[in-house]
């Protein structure tokens, strides 16, 4: 075999060799999407989801391979011929380039450039689905009186095909320029440019097409500025972005026009005029005006208000959430200790595996464990040992241990009672008696179905050899690929966000919460629904996040059982048009409310990441007054009563404000029967803010936590015995209380009350001075206007009867006309 032959040989074989390696490998994980999908009630929807995906990015991967290879071909079509010097010895020999080399060339940078501007296209099939049917929320802005649905449903689309379109037209413009001053059909005599009759008709195209994106550009701006994708709007930059923009696309026409004619009839100084043109106004309509002129916010507070709350599902009413009838009821049901120290504690007890972490830790509703306060704890799969700097030990568990034993499971969940001595620890009744998915599940797992019989649904069987070849190439793992698998079932996917995300890869997941309904241990998470642009609507920072949001909701509830990995998804209490819309468009993989199940919607809690938006957007909305500022930092949780007596379980944040701090507000949150219910409870008086309980080297102190008891506000804080050097607690040294002006410590709680009814007096310690009956005054005055404006009458008689009875105005009518 002659040496072109073997060298012809070996890229053959090393092509097959690629192609059967990528393609086997996408061959086998689509065999194992398919057979996990099977596993997932309504994984067909799951299916076509991803066959929409594929097809979104091909359509992008053939549209960007097209236009580039198209452009290179064009210039290559100009090319006469290449000639290369070659050396032999002192001899050069000029050498002509091949055709096939020219046009092989040519091919090959044109799917390079197609493949480079398609890249981070992968998440787009979600933009254009939902673009293919928006939601409507029967809500317009006052600027451009566009409905809500289209900023968030449409324009972002828009937006991106504008982009892409901007890239490709700009590149190709600035590549073909290139090629054409290389291969000199392209050169200029002074600021003229001279091009042949090929080249000049070649970017007279492109450039043209760059000049019809401009004015689509235009065309969007007034939208894009409204949804905030150009800063905060103010009214200037609005008085001169939107006539602004209409003279743009004006001037691109005429551009895009200019530039035909010169590329069919050479007329630099009118193409140098029209782009000059545009490029001047331009600058002036984006950048200078707006500069200049920049002043007020463009629309009024109550409409951005109005919006904002819309956005971030922060439409709290001012009322009190309730409370309890005496202190002693109250500290019966707050709890006094935290999810992480009862996680620490429940980890040491000899009920568990002292590798086992804690996967998850809640509150139980109020009284489902007895009168006291009682937490939820549910266990991970064991860790394998390690050393201090994180090695494994050897003798650590082998493939079978890890993937089919203690280490691919986890044992029955714990109840954490408090008491007056600690935390009394016992199991809480379930059927099953091992459970399989959950937070910290990351590797998968192998069990044997007459074994594990509620594994039947979720388990994917391994059988078959293709089977169990295309799940271990996709896994990674050879020991799947062998006989004795035969008959096992494969359990994949089991963290709960993980699982949820990708059946819903357009929500993020918060983590989720463990509850315990009919017997059964269910996993319960939010997925929120997020955008970037929102009319009127100034962005805020989602605590964890990367980047600021103009859109959050808890649009969706997923639900995973934790010993049989059922997995479903349900439209959340409160869900806007935005998550009705991914309903719809995902039938019926996201299934209405109404079937959630009762068991599991009366334990729905309230959504964490929504509620710290709501105290975000509260802070930033109380203008009417110094700075309020949440106290203590982070939100907390307690079981409490609403107005009408019925048990929650709320999510609570304290606000204080002013130098000399004083209590201001207090925001609760709770999943009632109606829906999320959001209240705000701001004291007509001014009330001290007691001080903070302070720890030591042995000590260190709990989350304090504020409500209300026999209409006063109550705080309770816990010092725990809990060393520095451990941080392990060892228990609860004292629990320190406040009642208005009263303030008592015990080492339990029921002491603490004891000493505290011991002191008499009132309960209350309003700051009664006139100063302060007066700043209270303004500030009810401030909101009452505020609903007055707004048009809400029952806030407004609320507000004006908690005025008159600050300022002593009793309503009584005055004396009558005497009668003759």
């Amino acid at each position: 075999m002659n040496p072109a032959r073997r060298r012809r040989a070996f890229l053959f074989g090393l092509t097959t060799l690629a192609v059967l390696l990528v393609g086997g490998r996408w061959l086998a994980m689509e065999t194992a999407e398919r057979a996990w999908a099977a596993t997932i009630a309504r994984g067909d929807v799951y299916l076509a989801a991803r066959d929409i995906a594929r097809l979104t990015r091909g359509v992008v991967l053939l549209l960007a391979v097209t236009w580039g290879t198209a452009n290179f071909y064009y210039v290559y079509r100009a090319i006469g011929s290449v000639q290369l010097p070659r050396h032999l010895g002192d001899l050069e020999i000029v050498e002509a380039v091949p055709q096939r080399i020219l046009l092989a060339g040519t091919l090959a940078c044109g799917i390079v450039y197609g493949l480079l501007l398609s890249l981070g296209t992968g998440d787009w099939w979600m933009q254009a689905l939902l673009a293919s049917r928006p939601p409507a929320f029967g809500i317009s802005d006052p600027v451009l009186h566009r409905d809500l649905g289209y900023y968030l449903g449409e324009l972002p689309w828009a937006v991106t095909c504008k982009d892409f379109a901007l890239r490709a037209t700009a590149t190709a413009s600035a590549l073909v320029a290139l090629l054409y001053l290389g291969i000199g059909s392209l050169r200029f005599t002074g600021w003229r440019p001279e091009a042949s009759a090929h080249a000049r008709a070649h970017i007279g195209l492109v450039l043209a097409l760059l000049g019809l994106t401009l004015v689509r550009a235009a065309v969007l701006d007034p939208a894009e500025a409204v949804a905030g994708l150009h800063g905060t709007l103010d009214r200037a930059a609005l008085e001169a972005r939107v006539p602004g923009s209409r003279l743009i696309a004006t001037l691109g026409v005429a551009t895009v026009l200019a530039t035909l004619v010169w590329g069919v009839r050479e007329r630099p100084r009118l193409l140098f005029a029209a782009w000059g043109t545009l490029l001047l106004a331009s600058l002036a309509v984006y950048g200078v005006l707006p500069g200049i002129f920049r002043t007020v916010p463009a629309d009024g507070d109550h409409a951005r208000e109005r919006f904002e709350r819309l956005a971030f599902g922060s439409d709290w009413i001012e009322r009190s959430p309730g409370g309890f009838p005496t202190v002693a009821a109250a500290l019966g049901a707050l709890p006094v200790w935290d999810a992480d120290r009862v996680a620490t504690v429940v980890r040491r007890t000899s009920l568990w595996s002292a590798h086992a972490p804690a996967a998850g830790t809640a509150l139980l509703p109020p009284k489902s464990m007895g009168a006291r306060a009682a937490w939820l704890v549910v266990p991970a799969p064991e860790r394998s040992v390690s050393r201090d700097d994180g090695s494994a030990v050897p003798g650590g568990p082998d493939w079978a241990e890890l993937h089919r034993g203690r280490h691919a499971r986890a044992a029955r969940p714990l109840a954490a009672i408090e008491t007056d001595t600690g935390l009394a620890v016992a199991p809480v009744p379930v059927h099953d008696s091992a459970f399989w998915f959950g937070p910290g599940f990351d590797e998968f797992a192998v069990a044997q179905p007459d074994t594990w019989p509620v594994l039947h649904a979720s388990g994917l069987p391994v059988e078959g050899w293709w089977r169990r070849t295309a799940l271990a190439w996709t896994l990674q793992s050879i020991e799947l690929a062998r006989a004795q698998t035969d008959g096992l079932v494969l359990l994949w996917r089991r963290d709960v966000a993980d699982r949820l995300t990708r059946l819903a890869p357009f929500a993020s997941f918060e983590d989720p919460t463990p509850v315990v309904a009919d017997m059964a241990l269910w996993w319960i998470s939010y997925g929120y629904l997020q955008s970037p642009i929102a009319p009127l609507v100034r962005p805020l920072a989602i605590p964890g996040g990367t980047a600021p949001v103009r859109y959050l909701r808890a649009g969706l509830v997923g639900v995973v059982n934790a010993a049989t990995g059922d997995t479903r998804l349900y439209l959340a209490p409160g869900a806007d048009s935005l998550a009705v819309a991914w309903a719809r468009l995902l039938a019926p993989l996201i299934q209405a409310r109404d079937t959630l199940p009762v068991a599991l919607r009366d334990h729905l809690p309230y959504p964490r990441g929504a509620f710290r938006i709501a105290a975000q957007q509260l802070v930033r909305s109380q203008a009417d007054s110094s700075s309020w500022r949440p106290w203590p930092r982070m939100p907390y949780e307690l079981s409490g009563a609403d107005p009408e007596g019925t048990a929650h379980l709320w999510m609570a944040q304290a606000f204080d404000s002013g130098a000399k701090p004083h209590f201001t507000g207090l925001l609760a949150g709770t999943m009632s029967r109606a829906g999320p219910r959001l209240d705000l409870w701001t004291p007509p008086l001014n009330l001290p803010v007691p001080g903070e309980v302070m720890g030591s080297a042995e000590t260190a102190p709990g989350v304090m936590r504020l409500w209300i008891a026999d209409g006063v506000l109550l705080t309770e804080q816990a010092l725990f015995l809990e060393p520095a050097f451990d941080g392990t607690p060892r228990g609860v040294s004292s629990v320190h209380l406040t009642w208005g002006d009263r303030v008592s410590q015990g080492p339990t709680p029921a002491a603490a009350v004891r000493n505290l009814l011991a002191l008499g007096g009132g309960g209350g310690a309003p700051d009664t001075s006139p100063m302060a009956r007066l700043e209270s005054a303004r500030r009810l005055a401030v909101r009452a206007d505020s609903a007055a404006a707004a048009g809400d009458l029952e806030t407004f008689g609320r507000l004006y009867a908690e005025l008159k009875r600050l300022l002593g105005v009793h309503g009584k009518r005055g004396p009558g006309p005497e009668r003759p």
